[in-house]
Formats: C-alpha cells, structure tokens, sequence
C-alpha cells in the first residue's frame, strides 16, 4: 500500500511547536495528518495489477504467435531463422533474442535444417581422382620449383647488396663520396 504523507514545512512544525506542543510531538502531528492524506490506494494497486496483467497477457501473445509462425514455417519447408520467424509471427526479433526457450527452439531448427540440407561428399570416381590427382601433383611441382627460384633470387639480392656496399667502400677509401 503506498502512502502519501502531507509534507509539513519547518514553519508549520515551528507553528505546531509554539502551540505548546514540543519538536518531537509536532512531528508525531504531522505524521497523524499525513495518515489521513491517504488517497485511494487501494484502487491504485487494482489500476497497477491490470496494467502488469495485461503486460503479461500481451508477452503470452506474442509467445504463442511466435510458436504458431514457427510451425507455419516449418510446415512450409521454409528456412528457420530469426528474422523469418519475427516476420511471419508479427514480433521483434528483440523479443525472440531475449525469449530464451523460442531462441533455443530457433537455434536448434535452424541447425537441423542445415545439416539436412548439406549434401553428403561423394567419393571421386575413378577418372575424376586421377584429374584431381595429377593436378595436385603438377601444383606441388610448381610450388617447389617456385620456391626455389625464390631463394635463388634472394641470394643473388644479397650478393649484390654485398658488391654494393663494398664497392661504396672503396670509393670512401680513394676520397670520392657515392650518392
């Protein structure tokens, strides 16, 4: 039950105060005619429980509009997903995120659903393993052969930073600058 209290100012206790009545009594007065400002709590508690009722009614209606869209969905063949499912049942997908049984039922359709529609890997034939074979081979050739080419290439890089620098040092040792 909720009260309401007049709030009394200072100046009114002080009035009550010099009435002969001390500081603590005027509180006490003032507290007494704050009981009597009690204004209809009771029917304000019944106006509370119809708005957290009908909140209630409202959340149970979006559950079962999510649960029927579900069903809708499924017996449709149609991809399971969020927003799908926020779609044909009229709600957020806010709501279905924060609904942890409906996103649960959502996550495990959706995953059910593509694992039936992965196909299943078929053996290569007999042919197409020897293609994919002999390609495989020929990419590991040119793999190797172009590794190697590299380090051929980074080692000659690096002879030749070697000739420069010994080259510059001559030039330094003869008095003559290089760029």
């Amino acid at each position: 039950m909720v009260r309401r209290r007049a709030k009394l100012s200072t100046d009114k206790l002080q009035a009550l105060a010099e009435l002969g009545l001390d500081w603590a009594a005027a509180q006490e007065t003032a507290s007494l005619a704050g009981a009597a400002t009690e204004v209809a709590a009771p029917a304000e508690n019944r106006h509370i429980a119809a708005l957290r009722q009908a909140a209630q009614d409202k959340h149970e209606q979006a559950v079962q509009r999510a649960e029927t869209g579900i069903r809708r969905l499924v017996k449709a063949g149609k991809e399971i997903n969020f927003r799908d499912v926020a779609r044909a049942a009229g709600v957020s997908l806010d709501f279905l995120y924060a609904h942890t049984d409906l996103r649960k039922r959502i996550e495990t359709l959706r995953g059910q659903q593509r694992t039936k529609s992965r196909p299943l890997r078929q053996e290569p034939s007999a042919n197409e393993g020897s293609v994919i074979h002999t390609l495989t081979e020929a990419l590991r050739r040119e793999r190797t052969a172009h590794r190697a080419r590299v380090q051929e290439l980074e080692q000659r890089l690096a002879a030749a930073h070697g000739e420069i620098l010994r080259l510059q040092r001559q030039l330094r040792e003869h008095g003559l600058e290089s760029r």
